[in-house]
């Protein structure tokens, strides 16, 4: 296995370092767990957890047939033509949710000695 970093493409970086949409400082991120049973990191999502966390926020699960690296790929407005009416707030949840996790990961990386 090479050491040498891959090449990134754009929209593969948009999951690397999400800053939250909303104007939160990263400092002030609220690391709290999530309220449901869905992994914390939504770049893990399978199909099925994707489809879980649509319907629950009032979308069709079948205009989202991917997992959830597959959503860090899609931008605002490709949320609002899955889902016109609440499309922005799948964006944000998602987006929140990705920022958490990334701090998390942040967080226990800078824990774990070298």
């Amino acid at each position: 296995m090479s050491c040498a970093p891959a090449a990134i493409m754009p929209s593969q970086a948009r999951c690397d370092r999400v800053p939250p949409t909303d104007g939160t400082p990263w400092g002030a991120l609220d690391l709290t767990l999530q309220d449901d049973d869905l992994p914390i990191d939504p770049r893990r999502w399978n199909r099925q957890q994707v489809g879980t966390w649509v319907s629950r926020r009032g979308g069709r699960a079948e205009r989202f047939p991917m997992n959830g690296k597959a959503l860090c790929l899609m931008t605002r407005d490709m949320f609002l033509a899955r889902v016109p009416g609440k499309g922005h707030e799948l964006y944000q949840d998602f987006r929140r949710r990705l920022a958490k996790a990334l701090a998390l990961q942040d967080l226990l990386e800078k824990m774990v000695p070298k």
